[in-house]
């Protein structure tokens, strides 16, 4: 099997999954319990909370675990306009679904309003354009630092410092960068990352947000994770994101001149017939691609045929009959949408599933 579908999720590591079952042995209590083993399961949890701040350099206070990129993302909307008293948000159209569920309860139920960030032709979102839409009114500005369907990589950086100088919130969803991409997070109010996309468990993740800002949290007499997250800890869980994260990180530059190495071979085999979506400023771990004569479920469903799994959306919009609000934005009509298709690469790729892969796109592309 040739695995194309990294961006949604990631096979555990060796590493990660010993932790987690040595963690889940010895680490099994509840992290608030006052007796010994809960004690022993708090040592734990603030030690990865501590190995995490080293990894990002960010104050430990500020870390938040999670169960994921989704809960991270709703959990910092929802503190940071609670917090804010200003209402309006600025939005990319590129942002997970994770991001439009919370907006549009919250904008539904009169808390917030929210405006689109318009983008170019690669999903990119202009700091111009920002600097411009930013109003006295704007209190949340939501950029996600690299799109998990087109891979478009935005000038996080620039646009946060935007934002600061304007009083606004920054929040950036990094969950396809981390571990992958050189980040710098100056700037950003708050950020997201995802355990199951770096090799680590599902049911794990991280909220950064700045513990200078004076937060006020979403939900009263929350006890967890300094009052922003409710619920039982995942120790086990966290402790295997640890590692992961770890893992990733010392491998980060060579693993991604290694994975644009194929990305390119991949482009190289490719007609002028089918079209690679975002442009030049994109993850070397994401290829979008718009076929020329067939739909995007089909050449899944075929390719799946032929053992390589790929993915035509992001796998939090499978279900959704709608055209991808990337693809909208940068121009596609919904015919063109529904000619999209999305690799995504990881470690157990090699420079050799190139050739297979134009092998079986050839063959689908001669049928048509």
């Amino acid at each position: 099997m040739i695995y194309f579908d990294h961006a949604a999720t990631t096979k555990m590591s060796e590493a990660a999954l010993s932790v987690f079952i040595n963690a889940s042995r010895e680490f099994f209590a509840n992290s608030e319990s006052l007796h010994d083993a809960g004690t022993k399961a708090a040592a734990l949890l603030e030690k990865c909370r501590g190995s995490f701040a080293d990894i990002l350099n960010v104050p430990v206070r500020g870390i938040i675990f999670t169960s994921g990129g989704t809960e991270s993302n709703q959990i910092a909307i929802q503190t940071l306009l609670h917090t804010s008293e200003k209402k309006e948000v600025l939005v990319s159209p590129l942002e997970h679904a994770s991001i439009w569920q919370q907006l549009g309860a919250l904008e539904q139920a009169g808390e917030c309003r929210v405006k689109i960030l318009p983008v170019d032709a690669f999903g990119q979102v202009s700091p111009a354009v920002l600097s411009k839409m930013i109003s006295a009114d704007t209190g949340l500005i939501i950029i996600q630092h690299v799109n998990s369907e087109i891979g478009t990589i935005q000038p996080i950086a620039e646009l946060a410092h935007i934002a600061k100088q304007a009083g606004a919130y920054f929040h950036t969803d990094i969950v396809q960068s981390f571990g992958k991409l050189a980040l710098d997070l100056g700037d950003v109010t708050s950020f997201s990352i995802s355990a199951h996309k770096i090799y680590g468990p599902k049911g794990a993740g991280l909220l950064f947000i700045n513990p200078d800002i004076p937060l006020q949290a979403a939900l009263p007499d929350v006890h967890h994770e300094f009052g922003f997250r409710a619920g039982t800890v995942n120790v086990p869980a966290i402790a295997a994101f640890t590692t992961a994260a770890y893992d990733i990180m010392e491998t980060r530059e060579n693993e991604a001149r290694r994975i644009a190495e194929l990305k390119m071979a991949i482009c190289e085999t490719l007609t002028a017939r089918v079209k690679v979506e975002g442009g030049r400023n994109t993850s070397p771990f994401i290829l979008g691609l718009t076929l020329p004569n067939m739909q995007g479920q089909e050449a899944l469903l075929a390719l799946n045929e032929a053992d390589i799994q790929i993915s035509t959306t992001s796998a939090c919009s499978l279900r959704d009959p709608a055209p991808s609000k990337t693809l909208i934005a940068t121009g596609k009509t919904e015919e063109e949408a529904s000619r999209f298709i999305r690799l995504s690469f990881g470690n157990e790729n090699e420079l050799s599933d190139s050739i297979i892969f134009k092998e079986e796109i050839d063959k689908l592309l001669r049928k048509r």
